[in-house]
C-alpha cells in the first residue's frame, strides 16, 4: 500500500469534523458557538457533558463513531494506522463513551482540542485496526 500523501490524514480529519458538525448541528438543541480552536465543542466540554449523563454526549459520540465507521472499514479511504480509524468487532454506544472517558482520563493534556478529533483518537486507541 503506498504511503499516504502528506497532509491527507489532516484533511480527512477536518472532513470528519465537518461531517459530524453538519450531522449533529441540524437537530441538536445545544448552543453552538465556535471555540478558539476552530471547532464548536472541545473534548473537555464534551467530557463534562458525559459526566452529567447529558444526551448530547451520547448523540455526539455516536455521530463521530457512525461517521468514522465506513471510512475505517475494509476498503475505506483511511489506512489502518490512521489516528482517525478504528476497527471494533462489536461496540455499543456505552462502550464508545467509556472509551472516550478512559482516553480523556489518560490524556488530559489533549482535552482542549476539537471534541470530534479527540473522540476519533479515543476510538482508535480502544479499537485499533490490525496492520496489513
Amino acid at each position: 500500500m503506498p504511503a499516504p500523501i502528506k497532509g491527507a490524514e489532516t484533511r480527512v480529519k477536518r472532513l470528519i469534523v465537518a461531517c459530524c458538525a453538519l450531522a449533529l448541528g441540524g437537530w441538536m438543541s445545544f448552543p453552538a458557538t465556535a471555540q478558539s480552536g476552530g471547532g464548536f465543542l472541545t473534548a473537555a466540554r464534551l467530557l463534562a457533558l458525559c459526566k452529567t449523563d447529558n444526551p448530547y454526549c451520547t448523540e455526539y459520540i455516536a455521530g463521530v463513531a457512525d461517521t468514522l465507521a465506513p471510512l475505517s472499514g475494509p476498503g475505506g479511504p483511511l489506512p489502518p494506522n490512521s489516528l482517525a480509524s478504528y476497527c471494533p468487532k462489536a461496540m455499543t454506544i456505552k462502550q464508545a463513551i467509556e472509551a472516550f472517558q478512559k482516553y480523556a482520563k489518560a490524556n488530559p493534556e489533549g482535552l482542549s482540542i476539537n471534541a470530534a478529533e479527540f473522540v476519533g483518537d479515543a476510538l482508535h486507541a480502544a479499537y485499533p485496526c490490525a496492520r496489513p
